[in-house]
């Protein structure tokens, strides 16, 4: 029975010093307190688990190289299209699940379409459990992140991680972004976790609609923790 368990043990340390000679290798597969770290490319042949979520109506997303990319963001980005007042698309991934601090430092780049009418931009959205045990239909909240306009066919930076959230509880098709626009209450990130300390995050990614009737944008370099996507058309 010894022999077994010291072998089982010898076993596990070899196979984590092979991961940990990995991570020194390739930087994407490093340990991170904060979540995985590196640039990783998501195009249509690899999602890296991004999927639409809560998507609405006949709004439509595609990789494009269209309206270019940001400062190193490759060729191309992710175009979100939302003709329509109540049509939803969002983009998000759970890879980067886990506790809200690991989004202090998260932000993305968008761009709006000319042709696009008014001046939304895409949200950054976060869904939390918030209580952070099991999670209970009652514990689904949204954190919402609204970006400020920016000059049209102009890539922008947007520090999420430093702005303000509106938290909203998610019933049923209720739409935490029109809720948020609508005057919302925001806070920091840092003030809600001093609220709900249990909070986690379990998927997060842009979201375009909810009044953005005609938005043409794309997005790209999402990034949470040391983690960042560069949105590509392949």
């Amino acid at each position: 029975m010894r022999r077994g368990r010291r072998n089982v043990l010898a076993a596990t340390a070899a196979t984590l010093a092979a991961l940990v000679t990995a991570g020194a290798l390739h930087p994407a597969l490093a340990f991170d307190p904060f979540g995985p770290s590196g640039t990783v490319v998501v195009t249509p042949a690899s999602s890296n688990q991004f999927a639409g979520t809560y998507d609405r109506g006949a709004g439509s997303r595609g990789f494009t190289s269209r309206l270019g990319a940001p400062p190193g963001g490759g060729t191309g980005a992710l175009e979100l299209r939302t003709p329509g007042d109540d049509d939803r698309i969002q983009f998000g991934t759970d890879e980067i699940a886990g506790p809200l601090g690991r989004f202090r430092s998260s932000s993305y780049w968008a761009v709006r379409d000319p042709a696009s009418p008014g001046t939304a931009m895409p949200s950054f959205q976060i869904a939390v459990d918030i209580d952070g045990g099991h999670l209970e239909p009652r514990d689904l909240h949204v954190l919402s992140y609204v970006p400020e306009p920016a000059p049209a066919g102009e890539w922008t930076r947007y520090d999420v991680g430093s702005g303000t959230f509106c938290l909203i509880r998610q019933v049923g098709a209720a739409d935490a972004y029109r809720e948020c626009v609508a005057g919302g209450e925001r806070r920091t990130l840092d003030q809600i976790i001093e609220a709900y300390p249990q909070a986690t995050g379990y998927a997060a990614g842009v979201n375009q609609g909810g009044g953005t009737a005609g938005l043409v944008s794309a997005v790209d370099l999402i990034q949470v923790g040391n983690r960042t996507y560069d949105l590509e058309p392949g």
